[in-house]
């Protein structure tokens, strides 16, 4: 599977157990036609579906390496920074994906 790594411009905080995460890494990767399905049924009402449609793609890296699906609320309450930047990397990993084929 064809997936790109880079860092958010603003942190996203999240609570894993007890411990409370700041993230920057992430690694986005290109979805199957079935996962892109399954994500677009995902969205609710209200939602909006490139937000979604990243945040589905997207997973952030704690200092341990350990991968944390991004959910859309994620996305949608940080930067505007962060979702011009994950918009960025979703176009290199389509051109990388060309590329590799």
């Amino acid at each position: 599977m064809v997936h790109i790594e880079g860092e958010l411009p603003v942190a996203i905080k999240l609570t894993v157990g007890q411990e409370h995460l700041s993230l920057k890494q992430v690694i986005m990767t290109q979805m199957t036609a079935v996962e892109y399905l399954e994500a677009q049924v995902k969205i609710l009402p209200g939602q909006y579906i490139a937000i979604g449609d990243l945040a589905s793609m997207t997973k952030l890296i704690d200092d341990q390496g350990n991968a944390h699906q991004m959910t859309y609320e994620m996305l949608a309450t940080s930067s505007k920074s962060n979702l011009n930047y994950l918009e960025k990397l979703n176009s290199d990993l389509e051109a990388k994906e060309k590329a590799a084929s």
